[in-house]
């Protein structure tokens, strides 16, 4: 493990800027040496930023996809809705919808190769919705890989349809853009995201150089519009109408989001392969090498087969 691929930036590109709707939004593109194989999108989780997928965008240039990559309205340095930036927050999970969709539409203008979609937790969320939902958007991609992603939030002992109701309770008294008081993911001596003490401190060191990267807990309003997302995505033919392969990638030792909810979903895919990461905790792109490289390792066959698949 290379704290400098980790923790500086890859070789082959570097920022820009994209507006939609009024909304101005940080994105990040890297090129291959030589002719990319294709695309990958990567899609970061909620309180993630594009830096923290350095060594995630080297483990794809190597493979030789060009890969794009977008810090969330509300996360990052792209514009965020509310005065106090460190509240995480959003209208509806449609506004994330539709700046995937922009995204995609503008790496297709740059390429005629084939175009992969990864999203970790909420970002493999967003990414399910959009391909349940938006056919033309989905006609651009060649496939697209879930890893972590957040069907169902992990509530505790309360059940997700409950925390629901409460959460769409509170906005509807005017509490949407009150940050909520949620468990902590990390301190001293636990870690629910990762077991690995290095990668861990990777977001910290990113935060601590700037700022701004930095993101508090979400909102009331944050929590209501994830809940009824995920009960779109529940309705039946959401998922069955996403009909290109789709690999979703699971951590056994998940606390941030519900294993069981991932598994549900893959099942009804109509092209889903299933991979388990048994020990991995949240992260599983954060985490130890050796449960990293099992995820890497079925990323590799199953763009493999694709590869087959293609050239018949």
């Amino acid at each position: 493990m290379s704290t400098a691929r980790r923790r500086e930036m890859p070789p082959g590109g570097g920022f820009a800027e994209m507006v939609r709707a009024g909304t101005r939004l940080r994105i990040a593109r890297f090129t291959p040496q030589g002719t990319p194989r294709g695309a990958f999108v990567v899609l970061t989780g909620r309180n993630e930023f594009i830096e923290k997928y350095y060594e995630t965008t080297a483990d794809l240039l190597d493979r030789g996809f060009a890969v794009h990559l977008m810090d969330w309205r509300g996360q990052g340095l792209s514009d965020h809705p509310l005065a106090d930036r460190m509240k995480g927050h959003v209208r509806d999970f449609e506004d994330y919808v539709g700046d995937l969709e922009a995204l995609i539409e503008r790496v297709a203008m740059e390429t005629t190769a084939p175009i992969f979609a990864l999203g970790h937790s909420m970002g493999g969320h967003i990414l399910a919705r959009t391909l349940a939902t938006r056919p033309a958007t989905r006609a651009r991609l060649a496939g697209a890989v879930l890893c972590s992603a957040m069907m169902e939030i992990d509530t505790g002992r309360i059940t997700p349809a409950w925390a629901g109701r409460i959460a769409h309770a509170l906005v509807l008294f005017g509490l949407g853009e009150r940050a909520i008081s949620a468990p902590k993911e990390t301190g001293p001596g636990f870690n629910v995201l990762t077991s690995d003490p290095e990668r861990a401190g990777d977001q910290p060191h990113f935060v601590a150089a700037e700022p701004l990267l930095d993101l508090g807990a979400p909102t009331f309003g944050w929590l209501d519009a994830a809940f009824r997302s995920s009960a779109l995505l529940k309705r039946p033919g959401a998922a069955e109408a996403i009909d290109l392969p789709v690999l979703v990638a699971v951590a056994g030792a998940d606390k941030v989001v519900r294993p069981a909810a991932e598994r549900a979903f893959a099942a009804r895919l109509p092209r889903a392969t299933l991979v388990e990461i048994e020990a991995a905790r949240h992260e599983i792109l954060k985490e130890r090498d050796e449960l990293r490289g099992r995820f890497l390792a079925a990323l590799d066959d199953w763009l493999a087969v694709i590869d087959m698949q293609s050239s018949r």
